[in-house]
C-alpha cells in the first residue's frame, strides 16, 4: 500500500526523472568511476544512436566543407576572371596606343623642320564627296582647341584643311576640292608648284600641281608633299605621286595629275595639327 500510495504522489515521476538524468550522467561525465552493469547497459543502447549521430554530423561538415569550399573556388575563379578581362583591356588599349603612337611619330617625321606638332584626333560622322565639293565633317570643335585653316592629315598624308566648325564639329575641305590650294614640292627635283582641287578631277578623286616649267624634269611616279608657303600647312605633308603629266590651256606651262595617297572615302580617323614649332634652315 505504501508503495502504491508514493507511486500515485505527484513527486514521483519527479523522482524518478532525477534517477534517470543522474544515471546518464554518470555514464557519459565518469561519475560513477567504474564500469557498472548499468553504464555497461545505457553505454550499449546509445552506441548506435551515438554513432549515428557522429556519422550525421560528419557527414554535414564534410557537406557544408565542400559546399563552402566549392563557393570558395567560384569567387576566386570569378576573381580570376575578372583579373584577365582586365588585363585584357589594358592589353588592347596599350596596343591601340602604340598603334597611335607610330601614326603621329609618322607624321612627326615628315621634315626635320617641324620639331613639334601637337594633336587633336577626331573622327569622320559625314561626308558630301561629289563632283562640285569635297567636305568631311568631324565631331571635334572649337570647344576641342581646334580653329580655322588648322591642317588635317592622317600618317599616310594631308587630308584637308578645316574651313568651318560649330563648337562640337567641323567642315574639312580636302586636298581635291576646288578651293584647297598649297605650295606644292617634287621631292626627287626640288620642283616647286601649286597643288589645288580640279572640276575635271575631282569626280575622279585627283587633283592638279599647276605651275610646272615645260622642260620640268617630273616623271610619272614621282612623290609630291607640301613645299610649306603660300598657305597653312606644314612643310612635308604628303600630298600623292604623279599621275600624269599635260600640258595648261594656253601652251606656256604643265601641270601634273596628282592621285592623292589617301581614300577619302574610307577615312574614319583623322589628326588635326593644333600648334607647330618650327625651327629655321641655316
Amino acid at each position: 500500500k505504501n508503495w502504491k500510495a508514493m507511486v500515485h504522489t505527484r513527486w514521483f515521476p519527479v523522482a524518478v526523472i532525477a534517477v534517470i538524468i543522474c544515471l546518464v550522467l554518470a555514464v557519459f561525465t565518469g561519475a560513477a568511476k567504474k564500469d557498472s552493469i548499468i553504464s555497461r547497459t545505457l553505454g550499449g543502447v546509445l552506441l548506435p544512436a551515438e554513432r549515428g549521430i557522429t556519422h550525421a554530423a560528419v557527414g554535414v561538415a564534410d557537406t557544408y566543407n565542400k559546399f563552402h569550399g566549392y563557393d570558395a573556388l567560384k569567387a576566386e575563379n570569378d576573381s580570376l576572371k575578372k583579373q584577365v578581362t582586365d588585363l585584357t583591356k589594358q592589353l588592347e588599349s596599350a596596343q591601340a596606343d602604340v598603334k597611335e603612337n607610330k601614326e603621329l611619330k609618322s607624321m612627326l617625321g615628315v621634315s626635320e623642320r617641324n620639331t613639334s606638332f601637337s594633336y587633336e584626333q577626331a573622327q569622320v560622322i559625314g561626308r558630301t564627296l561629289d563632283e562640285w565639293s569635297s567636305v568631311l565633317t568631324i565631331d571635334a570643335g572649337s570647344k576641342d582647341g581646334l580653329e580655322k585653316h588648322d591642317c588635317v592629315v592622317t600618317s599616310q598624308g594631308m587630308v584637308g584643311y578645316i574651313s568651318d566648325l560649330s563648337d562640337h564639329t567641323a567642315q574639312v575641305t580636302t586636298i581635291i576640292d576646288k578651293n584647297m590650294s598649297a605650295g606644292a614640292l617634287v621631292t626627287r627635283t626640288g620642283e616647286i608648284g601649286v597643288a589645288a582641287g580640279d572640276y575635271k578631277l575631282m569626280s575622279d578623286g585627283k587633283l592638279k600641281v599647276s605651275y610646272l616649267s615645260k622642260d620640268a624634269d617630273v616623271v610619272v611616279g614621282d612623290s609630291v608633299t607640301t613645299s610649306g608657303t603660300g598657305g597653312y600647312f606644314p612643310k612635308g605633308l604628303t600630298i600623292g605621286t604623279v599621275e600624269s603629266i599635260k600640258t595648261e590651256s594656253d601652251g606656256m606651262s604643265n601641270y601634273a595629275v596628282i592621285a592623292p595617297m589617301i581614300k577619302l572615302s574610307e577615312l574614319t580617323n583623322v589628326y588635326i595639327i593644333t600648334e607647330t614649332e618650327t625651327t629655321n634652315a641655316d
